[in-house]
């Protein structure tokens, strides 16, 4: 290889090198920073007949702070430049239908994402965040949640419930990576 050709690869792969390290593109979380997108459903329920056992559950792995943007939790996925948006996903159950709460996080590193049935698809120049979710298109500037109501009745040989699910998705916009607090995991 002759002199002249090793510097225009060197020259090639120092440009190059120049692109990738360019900040993303408007809208998006930049590098130091993740977009928090949390989806919360919630059932409530009212015995109407007949004696049922209350499910409890009780095993969240994540509290998001909104007032300082700290995200304190198990946190099952590397915190690096390339993670762009994190995403959390919880249940709660009161009153007949049951107690407590359990939610966990994960990790996107390129859109879209998916997650069962959320599919965070990609960010416009303005910030705004597009999901599909059960085959729904929703955009969600930050700050800004969608909520979706129903409602139902549970029938068993041992009892009937009326229930109420508050299915919540909050796009809550872009946080410093430093204020993830990974819990320590003990076996």
């Amino acid at each position: 290889m002759s002199l002249c050709a090793l510097l225009l690869a060197l020259a090639f792969v120092g440009v190059s090198g120049c692109i990738l390290s360019q900040p993303r593109p408007s809208g998006m979380p930049q590098g130091d920073q993740y977009a928090f997108l949390d989806h919360h459903t919630y059932y409530g329920g009212t015995l109407v007949g007949g004696k049922c056992p209350m499910a409890p559950i009780n095993f969240s792995t994540y509290h998001f702070d909104t007032d300082t943007g700290i995200l304190e939790g198990v946190v099952p996925f590397e915190v690096n430049d390339s993670l762009t948006l994190i995403y959390g996903e919880s249940t709660s159950l009161s009153g007949d239908y049951g107690t407590g709460s359990s939610g966990m996080v994960s990790g996107g590193y390129a859109l879209p994402y998916t997650s069962g049935n959320m599919t965070i698809n990609g960010f416009t120049s303005d910030g705004t965040l597009y999901i599909t979710y059960s085959n729904q298109t929703i955009a969600l500037e930050s700050g800004k949640q969608w909520t979706d109501i129903t409602t139902g009745t549970d029938r068993t040989d041992a009892c009937t419930i009326n229930w109420t699910a508050a299915d919540t998705i909050t796009y809550y916009g872009n946080y410093q990576k430093s204020s993830i607090k990974k819990a320590a995991i003990y076996e």
